[in-house]
């Protein structure tokens, strides 16, 4: 049997003027970087696994989301994958550039491909949390939605790889619209599988009618990963979906609050399966995107008045994958934080 091993994962949002301090200082216990803003500012320099998105940061020209291994790291780079692991878990990022003549949907089915045969070459199998950024989201392409090109590769991949969709093997995710730039993918792998965790106020992503494309999302509502004080909760991009349909067209409000009310009810799985943080001292981790940036005031109010002033709250200005959608959150809950700063 194999032995099974954990690590906690952390998580910091920190400003450009923190992050070269912060990598200096923890160096051995960074797993990557992702940078957010109008500004390419990441510099390889920094020798950790670091991508950049175009994507406005709200009320702050840049931010940086760094993610920290309470276990010291090692490093590698295979086939355009930077990474880092330790004994647990594997941190990798990437951006796959359209080809010419290529579509998003066969510039994910690349890249998913990658990323299967790259964490099964190190031997971290289980696919836990996935995020994927790429321009025009909602735009068409080769008779479809962007988005939903998107889907299709990402179906198509985990179909050819031998990845049981059915079995719900699948992964925490959420793919977010940015103002330029490639496909930009980052994940975190693992030895261990994680528990992933559905809504039943929601229909299954994986399950979704033909209404919404060729291939349903591949992805779970959350994943739990780890065990005992280790445990690390990810939730994937929720929005203003109650079954498979959008509520409160035009109504950002109703659109935050109906969010809100499916994050909790995955805080309510999540219990259940054994993730007793929340009862507990804890790290909240959410990322807002809003469709206007003028709604911020509005929904800000709205996510204090539900979560408090302690939890650490990013808001951007993306585009959602449904047109009809005027605001997305996605984040993460762990017991405490493996290093701080």
């Amino acid at each position: 049997m194999m032995q099974e091993t954990s690590s906690s994962i952390g998580l910091h949002y920190l400003s450009s003027e923190q992050l070269v301090s912060f990598v200096k200082q923890f160096h051995s216990h960074i797993l990557g970087v992702v940078g957010y803003g109008s500004k390419n500012e990441i510099t390889q320099k920094m020798g950790v696994p670091a991508v950049w998105v175009d994507m406005p940061v709200l009320n702050s020209h840049s931010m940086y989301e760094v993610w920290t291994s309470s276990e010291p790291v090692t490093h590698s780079n295979d086939n355009g994958i930077a990474s880092t692991q330790n004994e647990a878990i594997l941190y990798g990022s990437f951006a796959v550039h359209q080809l010419p003549g290529e579509d998003l949907e066969s510039a994910t089915f690349r890249a998913y491909s990658s990323v299967f045969d790259f964490i099964d070459r190190q031997g971290y199998p289980h696919l836990l949390r996935i995020w994927h950024y790429f321009p025009k989201i909602n735009a068409p392409e080769s008779g479809l939605e962007r988005y939903r090109g998107f889907n299709v590769g990402r179906h198509e991949a985990f179909t050819a790889k031998g990845r049981l969709i059915a079995n719900m093997t699948v992964p925490a995710a959420c793919a977010l619209g940015t103002g330029s730039g490639p496909l930009v993918v980052y994940f975190i792998a693992g030895k261990q599988p994680g528990k992933p965790l559905e809504n039943p106020r929601q229909t299954s992503a994986y399950h979704y009618p033909e209404q919404f494309g060729p291939r349903s999302p591949t992805f779970s509502r959350a994943i739990l990963v780890g065990t005992g004080k280790d445990q690390t909760l990810f939730i994937s991009g929720t929005a203003s979906i109650v079954g498979h349909e959008t509520l409160h067209d035009n109504d950002v409000v109703n659109q935050t609050r109906e969010t809100l009310v499916n994050i909790q009810t995955l805080f309510e799985q999540a219990k259940q399966a054994g993730f007793d943080a929340l009862d507990h001292d804890h790290q909240l981790f959410l990322k807002v995107y809003l469709k206007n940036p003028e709604d911020l005031p509005l929904v800000r109010d709205q996510i204090t008045k539900a979560v408090g002033d302690k939890s650490h709250i990013i808001f951007f200005q993306a585009d959602v994958c449904r047109s009809d959608l005027l605001i997305e959150i996605e984040g993460m809950v762990t017991h405490s934080q493996p290093v701080k700063h």
